[in-house]
């Protein structure tokens, strides 16, 4: 039993020793000179600014690209412009990083490729149908991709055409 006797008596005199450390310590920041306080910033009071709208543009109508002047910002006519008056489709509304081939299907000969939208939706498209922000014409599928033309402005005022693929997902990490 003594050898509990002597631990219970050496935790006494540990807690008394921490005890008048803290009490030095209280009597030192107290000893210390308070610190000042610094003034809240001046506040200046609001005041609106007027909006005339005569001179400026309107929030609410976007803005239209400025015309330099003394430049003629008409198309050439000797360069290829787009055709706009077919109704846009579905895959349109979607950038071409955004879509994934899943796979093809095939009927008769006829073969259609499945892509799958951000959304998860899966939609069957073929040959001359459109896809991507740069109405992308669908021209050839294979098994393990689509092949694309698509019509993208050259700064002009002309269209230019380039080819471009969508590779089956999983497969464009080994190209």
């Amino acid at each position: 039993m003594r050898p509990f006797i002597g631990c219970g008596l050496a935790l006494v005199l540990t807690a008394c020793n921490n005890q008048e450390n803290l009490d030095g310590y209280l009597s030192e920041v107290r000893a210390r000179p308070p610190v000042a306080i610094e003034p809240l910033p001046t506040i200046t009071p609001f005041s609106p600014m007027g909006y005339d709208s005569s001179d400026k543009r309107s929030p609410f109508i976007a803005p239209q690209p400025e015309s330099r002047a003394g430049v003629e910002q008409k198309p050439k006519a000797d360069c290829a412009q787009i055709v706009a008056d077919r109704p846009k489709e579905v895959l349109e509304n979607y950038s071409l990083a955004s879509l994934a081939m899943q796979g093809t299907m095939g009927r008769q000969g006829q073969l259609w490729a499945l892509i799958r939208t951000p959304d998860g939706q899966s939609m069957r498209m073929g040959l001359n149908h459109y896809m991507g922000l740069d109405q992308g014409r669908i021209i050839r599928i294979s098994k393990t991709a689509v092949d694309l033309l698509e019509t993208i402005p050259d700064g002009k005022g002309c269209w230019v055409t380039r080819e471009t693929q969508l590779v089956m997902a999983g497969l464009e990490a080994k190209r």
